[in-house]
């Protein structure tokens, strides 16, 4: 097995790992809290499911129907020498190809606090949380985070109800306000909060509650003009309610759909239960406004955003068209349908590292990080972002705005 394959099923289970339901029991919260922490779904027993792969396809042998032992395999009869695998083409730092949507900070804000990128509210000012013990569901604070000066104003004082379990992974910003959400706890019931705040700093308040939440899970929110959408996690279906307060209710036909970017829906989502190499994740496509659907044309396993589709290193259009992509992406829905990381591949057919790879212009850009271990992504996209592409590199955090990215 070539060390580019062994990349394209780590990277494939990696990326199935991230549309998998959440845990569902107590015996989980912890794996639960540090997905949240992480802002990505954990990856670790993927991580062992990929290494039994390799080492099971990297190690075979044949047995004896007759006696029940391993079978020698005949002799091969001719061999033939292995064409040999050139290296995937270099790119530029990330900050040489974009430099001015790429910003290299600090990992604390100037009061020594820990935080975390969320949103582009205009070209220069980040809307950043911090985080009471580094624990995600114990946000306390959004602040208004200048890149250029490295200076932060506090703009929310942030108090998630009593017994919460869950905090919103990405917080949303529109003209006007910010929005998040939190899951508590309530008897045997899960609960969800929606909050809001003005965009320019003030007091959180309560926009609605609903219950229905399953397990440890939450919602993908989105807010649509003067609507709120949302999709429960692992379960699927896409509702709305008016941002003046209302009752929630389920859109028609969405019922099995996920939302990936309004007004599209997808379906199937990731499931355990069902084997991976007969699943195109997010592969029938609904446009909820307009009610049009359509069916990717890849077959398993694959997965597909709103325009394209990854099949191992093949970028598929929905509407037709193929191009082999310059490394192993991670094969989660491209961020604005348009930007995937890449795992690359040296000389030695071993890994070189990443790059931000754009679908629409075929530019990329190096991350400047260390080769990733087994097959792994050291950097993850993820399309829920809205625009805002982070990671970590030498104790400091690189901040890409994608939306300004031409």
């Amino acid at each position: 097995m070539t060390n580019n394959l062994e990349m394209s099923l780590a990277a494939e289970l990696a990326a199935a790992a991230r549309h998998a339901p959440r845990p569902a029991d107590d015996l989980l919260v912890r794996v639960e809290e540090e997905h949240r922490r992480r802002r990505r779904h954990g990856v670790a027993g993927f991580a062992a499911a990929a290494a039994v792969v390799l080492l099971t396809a990297g190690a075979p042998f044949v047995i004896d129907a007759a006696r029940g032992t391993p079978a020698t395999p005949p002799p091969a009869v001719a061999t033939t020498k292995a064409p040999v695998q050139e290296a995937d083409p270099t790119y530029p730092p990330i900050e040489e190809v974009w430099p001015g949507a790429v910003h290299v900070v600090p990992a604390t804000l100037p009061n020594g606090r820990p935080f975390r990128p969320e949103v582009f509210l205009d070209d220069h000012t980040v809307l950043v949380r911090t985080e009471r013990d580094g624990n995600a569901d114990k946000m306390d604070g959004l602040w208004a985070y200048d890149v250029a000066a490295r200076t932060a104003r506090l703009l929310v004082q942030v108090t998630p109800p009593p017994k919460t379990v869950v905090t919103a992974s990405f917080v949303l910003a529109d003209r006007d306000r910010l929005y998040w959400w939190t899951v508590r706890k309530q008897e045997r019931k899960r609960i969800v909060d929606i909050w809001t705040a003005p965009r320019t700093g003030g007091t959180q308040r309560r926009l609605t509650t609903f219950e229905g939440v399953p397990g440890y899970g939450g919602i993908d929110l989105e807010i649509v003009g003067d609507k709120a959408v949302w999709t429960l996690w692992g379960k699927g279906g896409v509702f709305e309610m008016p941002l003046s307060g209302d009752t929630p209710r389920l859109l028609p036909g969405t019922s099995e759909y996920t939302l990936i970017g309004w007004p599209w829906a997808a379906t199937p989502r990731h499931d355990y239960k069902q084997r991976s190499d007969k699943q195109v994740i997010f592969g029938d496509l609904l446009n909820i406004e307009t009610g049009k659907r359509s069916k990717a044309p890849v077959e398993p396993f694959a997965s597909c955003g709103i325009s394209w589709c990854v099949k191992g290193g093949t970028l598929v259009g929905r509407e037709g068209g193929a191009r082999e992509l310059p490394g192993m992406p991670d094969i989660s829905p491209p961020a604005l349908d348009r930007f995937l990381t890449l795992l690359q591949r040296g000389k030695d057919d071993g890994l070189r590292g990443q790059v931000l790879y754009d679908l629409a212009t075929g530019r990329g850009a190096d991350l400047g990080l260390r080769p990733a271990k087994k097959g792994m992504p050291t950097a993850t996209l993820d399309y829920r972002a809205r625009g805002l592409f982070r990671y970590d590199r030498d104790g400091e955090q690189v901040i890409v705005n994608l939306s300004a990215i031409r």
